[in-house]
Order: C-alpha cells, then structure tokens, then sequence
C-alpha cells in the first residue's frame, strides 16, 4: 500500500465527516479515496516534501479533496494559492534552518 493509499484509508472517516457524506456504497468509498489518494499526492508536490504531512499540510489535502467532489477543482490552486505558499514556505524554512546549524556545528 502507498503512502497516499494509506492516508485516504485512514482519513476517510473524518473526510466523511467533514463534509456530512453518509453513505456506505463501496463504490462511491473508493471514489472517496481516490480523491483523498490523488490530493495527498498533489499537495505533498506543492509544498515541497515527500511524506509526513503535518496538519495545515492534511488540512490542504481535505480541502483539495472537497473540491475535487464539488467539481471545482480549477478553482482550487486559486483560492488556496496563499495557504500553499505558506506551507512551502514553512517545510523549506525548517530545512534552511536544520542546514545551517548541522553547517554551524561542523
């Protein structure tokens, strides 16, 4: 299993959750985890990392997800665009700085 097939596998119940989907179809499920799967994927290539996405990281994966179910997607980058600069920003400033101080005890 992939790590994006294992974040949609467990995450699917609080994606449920969050956006009051009841249902039980194992079709519409996998539907369901195909959208967290490919959200997972895309937002880690935006931010830059990986694996291990923290919170606003998943927060971004839900939200990309809700879109994709809304049948808004091209909307997506747009109104996040901030959200996920933010979160480039935050992962690669936290490289920056595990460089300089393995550089600065050297």
């Amino acid at each position: 299993m992939t790590a994006a097939q294992d974040f949609a596998e467990k995450s699917l119940d609080a994606f449920k959750d969050r956006m009051r989907i009841s249902t039980t179809d194992e079709n519409e499920l996998n539907n369901l985890k195909k959208m967290l799967g490919a959200s997972y994927i895309a937002i880690l290539r935006l931010v830059g990392i990986k694996e291990n996405p923290d919170e606003s990281d998943e927060e971004l994966i839900f939200e990309r997800a809700r879109y994709v179910y809304n049948d808004a997607l091209d909307e997506f980058l747009h109104n996040y665009e901030q959200d996920i600069r933010y979160a480039w920003l935050s992962h690669h400033l936290d490289d920056e700085e595990i460089d300089e101080e393995e550089t600065s005890h050297d």
